[in-house]
């Protein structure tokens, strides 16, 4: 075989690698603690029909949802008393939209069945103050 030949199948053979290699690593990275992932509307409906509930509308390529997954992870061991849902917004659209969501991290707080507040961006101390309020 000639060098360039060889070359050529070598760069195609590590193309080929690294693209299994990324798309391999977008697995579930985000869930953390009593954190639930839900991918599909209905089971959406269910759980955030009643009680306290935490949503957490993230996608698997945005940074700062990564930065504060173990804090949200963390957040749901503290407040047992109020159900943690992550929902992937390119696995389930249709939810993010029917909630106007259009920014990463976006957490929707819900009471009984009925959004109450929401936190647009990674501001934790804002989200724990909305959980409280939920839960006295």
């Amino acid at each position: 075989m000639e060098l360039k030949t060889i070359l050529i199948l070598t760069a195609i053979y590590i193309a080929v690698r690294i693209f299994l290699k990324t798309r391999n690593s977008s697995a579930p990275i985000m869930a953390h603690g009593k954190v639930t992932e839900i991918d599909n509307a209905v089971i959406f409906k269910a759980l955030t029909s009643s009680g306290p509930v935490v949503v957490d509308f993230f996608a698997t390529w945005c940074g700062p949802c990564k930065a504060v997954a173990p804090v949200v992870g963390k957040l749901s061991e503290q407040y047992n008393n109020v159900r943690f849902i992550q929902v992937d917004v390119d696995k389930l659209q249709s939810v993010a939209k029917e909630l106007s969501v259009n920014a990463m991290p976006t957490f929707v707080v819900f009471k009984d069945g009925k959004e109450v507040d929401r936190v647009v961006g990674g501001d934790m101390k804002k989200l724990e103050t909305q959980i409280k309020a939920i839960t006295a």
